[in-house]
This record gives structure tokens, sequence and C-alpha cells, in this order.
């Protein structure tokens, strides 16, 4: 479909696939007024045959709203959000059984490798790629108490003191008392952090240019702590090909 402007918005053209196969009656909802494919069967089609990145990133997001994920109450989300991921292999046991060749040792990898905690699909997206390469275990939304402030690593390897964050333009603020504001709270939370013995790493959008080598960077990073790659962490990652992360995708900086 061909790009759309409406005043001074844009929304970006974009493929459509169509299928002969009607979504299973049980797994329908209705939005808006519109009959759709639930998010749990979508989510699962995706973790079986989208590209890894395109359905870890889905499943992270589906997650995350069907959670209802809280930062401040993140044990209860994380329960409803088992509760979805559970469906989802349910769902996936079904397509198993109804369908031949399900990629189903994939789809249940990426299922189980999904968390709720990730913001937005920028955060999803660099989780995929530092679950991929390590050893330890990456969690997201981790708490960290310094000084007597609280405060939340996007994405951290408890076990290292590594944080990884994805540096979005919405965390600078909306006009420049937010602004101000906001780098008056960055600079503290760097300070305490620091001083408390964490290692900070940031990742922005230029850096998801280039997935290939925001890998090589991760799996550098944790080469002096691991001596390989764990299989299950290898068998998340395949390199987005171009039409998954190529000069028409939605975000995206600059042309090869």
């Amino acid at each position: 479909m061909p790009a759309v402007t409406m005043q001074t918005v844009t929304i970006p053209a974009t493929f459509v696939c169509s299928t002969v196969k009607k979504p299973c009656e049980r797994s329908i909802e209705i939005v808006d007024r519109l009959r759709c494919e639930s998010v749990v069967e979508a989510t699962v089609r995706m973790a079986c045959y989208s590209e890894r990145l395109s359905g870890f990133v889905a499943i992270c997001m589906a997650l995350h709203h069907e959670s209802r994920f809280l930062l401040l109450s993140q044990e209860e989300s994380r329960q409803r959000a088992e509760r979805v991921r559970s469906k989802m292999l349910e769902c996936l046991d079904l397509y198993r059984q109804q369908k031949e060749c399900v990629p189903y040792k994939r789809a249940q990898r990426l299922i189980a490798a999904a968390d709720p905690g990730c913001d937005n699909p920028a955060e999803a997206a660099l989780l995929w790629v530092l679950k991929s390469v390590s050893a330890f275990e990456v969690v997201t939304q981790f708490e960290i108490v310094v000084n007597g402030r609280r405060y939340f690593a996007d994405i951290a390897i408890p076990g290292l003191m590594i944080i990884f964050e994805f540096d979005g333009i919405g965390k600078l603020g909306k006009d420049d008392t937010e602004f101000a504001r906001a780098k008056r709270d960055w600079i503290q939370r760097e300070n305490d952090l620091r001083s408390a013995g964490w290692r900070i790493h940031r990742v922005s959008w230029r850096d998801y240019e280039d997935f290939a080598a925001l890998r090589a960077w991760a799996i550098k990073l944790l080469r002096p702590h691991q001596v390989a790659i764990p299989e299950h962490a290898e068998a998340l990652w395949a390199l987005p090909t171009e039409a998954c992360d190529g000069p028409s995708r939605r975000f995206h900086v600059h042309a090869r």
C-alpha cells in the first residue's frame, strides 16, 4: 500500500500479506467494532513465520499490553504476563496438532525469551540482541536503590552489574523546562549508578542501522565473562533481512 499524507502527517508505505486461512472463531476479538484475530493467535503466528526480530518484538509488546504492565507493580504485572504466555504456548501446541512443519522449537524459544518489561519496540529489539549472546540472566526494569534513591534499569545483567539503555527522544521531555529537569535527573542517576559499581552502555536508533555490528559489540563486551554463546541464546538469532530492516522500514535513520 502506498504512503498516504493527510495535512502534516504521513503514513508510510507498507506491505500487506493476505491469507486464505481464516482465524479460529474462538480467537476472534472486536476492536473498535472491527472483527480481528486475537493478539495471542497473531503473535504465535508471527513467532512461527515472521523474522525472528519482528516475532520477538511483537511478543514482547503483546505481553506488555495484555499484562497491563506497571513499573511499580512488577510482581503482579509479570504474573499476568505469564498467564498470557501460557495461552500463547497453548495456541502454539494447537498449531502443531493442526498443521505439519510448524517451526515449533523456534516459536517456543521466542515466546519463552520475550519479556513484558520492554516499554517500546526499540527496547525489545535491544533485549533480543542481548539475549541472543548472553550466558547470564538478562532482565528488564531491574530495580536498583542507591543512596535512598530508586532507579529502574531498562535492561540489566545483574550478575555482571551491567546496564543497557535505549536513548529515545521521548526521555528528554517536551519543552525546555522538562529538558532541563530531565538533564539534572539523568546526571544524578548516572553518577549514583556508576558510584555503586554499575557500568552503563547506551544504544540509540543509529545503532540499529547494523544489527550484525550491534550484536558483535555485545559479544565483545561479554567476552571477558563467558567462553562461548550458549546454544539456547544462539537459537534466537538470525540476521534481519532487508525486508525486515531495509530502507523502507518505518523508523530508519538513513539509507544503507
